[in-house]
């Protein structure tokens, strides 16, 4: 199935046109547009106390909105073919199952994750992700990598050696074989082989006892992420050993386990405002030192309070030097900067587990959360939710379960929707450029310049010094006295939206912890919040603070109004508190002559049209207001509301204002202002705001007039000090998850070139390696003295182990050659070799980047009659490198094929054209003026493999946009030979032998004789159409002509004859 659809593309088109054609601000600007005008509520109109007011949504960190294009994809091409998935016999269950396949790799891509990677859709966001990984965890009795030579404890895990390779089969680990489904490896697994090797596995030093798991969790993190772990004490507490760290949080009681588990919040570093890195260091070490313990690091992305982001790539190699797990949370951040979850120049900082919520996306509301884990972790034999679709057999006594671990773990009827319209939002985001993100985050300086002039409004953990993304927290001060009271987040949340339609948030953000410590509140403080909520019942004391996010689809106009708006608040929204009151159980304020349940929208009220509606219903429809148009100026309407609220028609009366009372035991805790203040203030005429004499509380006692929060401020707020701070200084720096360790990030937004590892920079050859290499060079006369080779690089393992092979024998070689790369780059989304260009420069080799948009050329130019995109594209690039080669005078053009590769083209022709060929191993073009060589024709492929993992090579991820779930012919062959050579260990190396005369020939030229044409190989023909199947190029008259018109069957024969007496011959030369 084809990758792209080469119909019906009309958004795409708007889209993908707008986002490549993104190279000035008012093309940007443009697309901003569209994506706004598309977003549904946009321009959507609410009645509030004051009247109508049109929204301003600026809560993207909680929730996104929906588009109507994704809503209209779903409606129109979804929906009308839905059908439960699970099979593939009818036309509505097998769409359903391949757009939510698709979806699956959508996501995999943005995200850059490998077939190493599973990606389980979980739910509902980050909270279903995260309770899914806990689960499958908690199966497996947490038999982490480190413990994985020791007892499972009677938990129901697999044996480990199941493994997905990239092309979607799978692969014995142990026996080092492939295989093309799960239920041949089940089948695989009771041979006698695989048991032979099973008996003489034996684990090295196993741990016996118990294990011992601490849970390092980040002070910026989310309910969502550091609850589930918190109850595992209680599921897993420490019975016949200690706390590793006294402070941790462990339960000393209940049924011991095998595993003991122990979970510590990290201290924050007050300078940085994010986790304290040497004392993470510093337990991590302490853990690693331990025999039979094992440390998990849950971090923050990113703070959904603050914003503030984390270096990602640095904490994640960090916690690998020490044998720790490295999951991370990126639900507040995903939406506003892409995450790289395997960077390819930092393999060590290969991300193992991470939490996703799509829905905070633009166009994601409905759709699914999503966990991503490393398949190694994954080792449960039973899923976490038991159910159907996910068992292999059930008979009336036992049953087993599928292995693969993204299916077995998505049981049931999966919310096939929600998770095909996560891949929609995904593919969308794919094709933004960046400067529309570059966009939040000058709007997003606009807020904080505009607000710091300001002394009332106080943001929370304000810091010019680190990244960080579009998501603000403040809290306004009441102005009673320096330091005194606040305004409550709820009531400013109401009348941003009462007054001007802006939908803000308030409360704690679901960060407690860390929101308690940005308020200056310290453990005990905390603990009396705590207890005055649990006894009290009056929730209006709960600590919290405001919230708003600036989005790329928001216009100057409501950033404006945003601005303005929490300025005006700041200045005179305490004038309005004797308009509102509160609800203490529940916290809440509202406007005192709001009917919020007459104007509020039912469910109920839907009705097929065929039937009568209700006259309850009718009349409840005609009391409603009539929508009026919002007004124009909606500062100048707030001024006029600060009058009108009180005087003139319909007024509330200042001297009726009354507020609940509040429970005296807890007066210390009272933080903000009351209604009744500022109605004294106003009636005693004052332009400042005082605090009322008189009694709020449920008995007499002394009311504190400062709160008790303790916001510290940053060195770019207020003050002389702070205006004549270098404006560069205060200035947001852009974040991109791919910067690394040590990297720095400019005021471009660029990042700094990456620190690579030093094996990657200078891995060391083995000797074997380079034999077989300089080997083949010296059989195939491949490289000659002063020839200037240009190696073929498409970033993948084969092609980088080739280029350092290449340098090395350069450096050892009494034959003098120089060497550069080259990479054609195809210019599409799935396929990002870019990062190639600064490890080249780190290596000091000369280096061409060649770019051309293929796949857009091939919708023009392929042709009909033999529409292959693979075919297309091999062309196109040995064209684009041959041109390379002559214009920068090389004649030695390096590919990386490997001896698989030569055996699995040589099977495919034999079978599917009934031709005797494979690749050449040096030869020269039509030309005459450049010659194609492939070193690697003794290397086998899982020795490449092995090199670029051992050494940490930045490996591109391989993408192909040119088609999607796909089987591939290649791919069975690679099946089929692995299954011999279990059988059969000499496999290739008796194939190297049979095709030594096919890959010895020297040139390729359509006028050669027809035994060449014969043995010819389409991928080396400059120009030549490929052979059709059944048929072969031979002279008119000559003896294959007549054999194959008589019998092609004779043909096979004749040359698998030919080509075993060559390679009886090569042996015996040989010898």
């Amino acid at each position: 199935m084809l990758r792209y659809d080469f119909e019906n593309e009309d958004f795409e088109k708007q889209i993908r046109s707008s986002a490549y054609a993104c190279k000035d601000d008012a093309t940007t600007a443009k697309l901003r547009e569209f994506l706004r005008s598309d977003t549904i509520g946009v321009d959507h109109v609410v009645k509030t106390p004051f009247g109508f007011r049109r929204l301003v949504y600026s809560d993207f960190t909680a929730s996104g909105r929906a588009l109507r294009w994704v809503e209209k994809f779903i409606q129109d091409r979804i929906l009308p073919a839905y059908g439960n998935t699970h099979t593939l016999s009818t036309a509505t269950a097998r769409q359903s199952t391949f757009f939510r396949n698709e979806a699956r790799q959508i996501v995999k891509h943005y995200l850059n994750a490998t077939h190493e990677d599973a990606l389980i859709f979980s739910g509902h966001g980050t909270t279903g992700a995260v309770q899914k990984f806990v689960s499958i965890m908690c199966r497996s009795n947490w038999l982490l990598p480190s413990f994985q030579d020791g007892d499972s404890a009677g938990a129901e895990v697999s044996d480990g050696f199941l493994r997905e390779d990239r092309w979607g089969s799978y692969e014995c680990s142990l026996c080092t074989v492939r295989l093309k489904t799960e239920a041949q490896y089940r089948s695989h697994r009771s041979s006698e082989m695989h048991q032979e090797k099973l008996r003489q596995q034996r684990p090295q030093n196993p741990f016996e006892g118990t294990r011992r798991l601490c849970i390092l969790c980040d002070p910026l993190a989310h309910h969502s992420s550091l609850l589930p772990f918190r109850e595992l004490t209680r599921r897993y507490p420490h019975i016949s050993t200690e706390p590793i760290f006294e402070d941790s949080i462990a339960c000393r009681s209940g049924r011991s386990e095998i595993v003991e588990i122990e979970v510590f919040t990290l201290p924050l570093d007050v300078k940085s405002g994010m986790l304290d890195e040497d004392d993470l260091m510093r337990r991590l070490s302490k853990i690693q030192s331990l025999k039979g313990a094992a440390a998990v690091c849950v971090f923050c992305a990113g703070s959904n309070v603050t914003g503030l982001l984390a270096d990602v790539g640095h904490l994640t190699s960090l916690a690998h030097q020490y044998g720790a797990l490295a999951c991370w949370d990126f639900a507040a951040t995903a939406g506003h900067l892409r995450p790289n979850l395997n960077p390819p120049t930092r393999p060590d900082a290969a991300v193992d587990v991470a939490f996703f919520s799509p829905h905070k996306f633009l166009g994601g509301p409905g759709s699914v959360g999503l966990l991503v884990a490393k398949k190694r972790l994954l080792r449960n034999s039973v899923p976490a939710e038991p159910g159907g679709g996910v068992v292999f057999f059930v008979d009336s006594e036992g049953h087993s379960y599928i292995q693969n671990s993204e299916d077995r773990e998505e049981a049931g009827t999966p919310d096939i929707v929600g998770c095909i319209r996560a891949g929609l939002v995904y593919h969308l985001h794919t094709l933004l450029p960046e400067k529309l993100f570059e966009a939040e985050l000058s709007g997003l300086q606009r807020l904080l310049e505009r607000w710091s002039s300001n002394e009332r409004i106080e943001v929370l953990g304000q810091s010019s010094s680190r990244s960080r993304a579009a998501i603000v927290s403040f809290m306004i001060r009441y102005g009673n006295a320096p330091g005194g009271l606040y305004l409550h987040y709820n009531f400013v949340v109401a009348l941003l939206n009462d007054l001007f339609g802006i939908q803000a948030r308030g409360g704690c953000a679901c960060a407690g912890p860390y929101g308690q410590q940005l308020l200056g509140l310290d453990l005990p403080k905390s603990k009396a919040f705590d207890q005055a909520l649990l006894h009290s019942a009056q929730e209006v004391l709960r600590p919290g603070f405001v919230r708003v996010g600036v989005h790329f689809t928001m216009s100057t106009e409501e950033l404006e109004l945003l601005a303005s708006a929490v300025d005006w608040v700041a200045n005179n929204g305490w004038r309005l508190l004797p308009a509102y009151s509160f609800c203490v159980e529940t916290g809440e304020w509202h406007h005192r002559l709001s009917t919020p349940q007459q104007d509020r929208e039912w469910l109920s009220a839907l009705a097929p049209p065929v039937l009568q509606t209700s006259p309850l219903r009718d009349l409840e429809n005609s009391l409603k207001h009539k929508e009026a148009s919002p007004p124009q100026d909606l500062l100048a309407a707030a001024d006029l509301a600060l009058t009108t609220s009180f005087k003139g028609e319909n007024p509330i009366p200042l001297s009726s204002t009354r507020c609940p009372l509040l429970d005296a035991e807890y007066a210390h805790l009272v933080w903000f202002a009351l209604p009744t203040d500022a109605a004294h203030s106003l009636l005693m005429g004052e332009e400042e705001p005082h605090l009322a004499e008189g009694s709020i509380f449920t008995k007499v006692v002394e009311r504190p007039s400062h709160s008790i929060f303790s916001i510290s401020s940053d060195d770019t707020r207020h003050g002389t000090d702070a205006k004549c701070k270098d404006a560069d200084d205060a200035e947001l720096l852009p974040f991109e998850f791919g910067c690394e360790e040590a990297e720095e990030v400019f005021a471009d937004g660029q990042c700094a070139a990456p620190v690579y590892a030093a094996t990657a920079l200078a891995p060391k050859v083995p000797k074997t390696l380079r034999s077989q290499v300089a080997g083949a060079i010296k059989e195939y006369d491949m490289i000659r003295e002063g020839d200037r080779l240009l190696v073929g690089l498409s970033g993948g393992k084969d092609s980088l182990t080739l280029l350092h092979v290449l340098l090395e024998l350069q450096r050892r070689s009494p034959v003098k050659f120089t060497v550069a790369a080259a990479t054609v780059n195809p210019e599409t989304p799935e396929f990002s070799p870019e990062p190639l260009i600064d490890y080249l420069k780190a290596l000091g080799v000369t280096y061409h980047f060649l770019s051309k948009p293929l796949i857009e050329m091939a919708k023009c130019h392929l042709d009909p009659k033999k529409p292959s995109i693979c075919s297309f594209c091999a062309r196109m690039k040995r064209g684009m490198l041959y041109t390379c080669m002559r214009e920068n005078k090389y004649n030695v053009l390096c590919l990386g094929q490997h001896l698989d590769d030569f055996a699995e083209s040589f099977l495919m022709s034999a079978f599917r054209n009934g031709a005797l060929r494979t690749m050449k191993a040096n030869y020269a073009v039509a030309a005459k003026d450049l010659r194609v060589c492939r070193p690697l024709v003794n290397v086998r492929e899982k020795t490449l493999a092995n090199f670029a993992k051992e050494n940490r090579l930045p490996v591109i991820a391989d993408n192909c946009p040119a088609c999607f779930a796909a089987p591939k012919e290649r791919h069975r062959i690679k099946l089929m030979l692995s299954q011999q050579e279990f059988e059969h260990p000499d496999l290739f190396w008796s194939l190297s032998s049979c095709m030594k005369p096919l890959m010895s020939i020297a040139q390729t030229e359509k006028t050669m004789d027809w035994w060449r044409q014969l043995m010819a190989d389409e991928d080396d023909e400059d120009g030549a159409p490929p052979a059709l199947t059944g048929q072969v190029a031979s002279p008119p008259g000559s003896p294959v002509a007549k054999m194959t018109k008589d019998d092609p069957l004779k043909l096979l024969v004749v040359a698998v004859a030919s080509a075993l007496l060559g390679g009886l011959f090569v042996r015996l030369t040989h010898r």
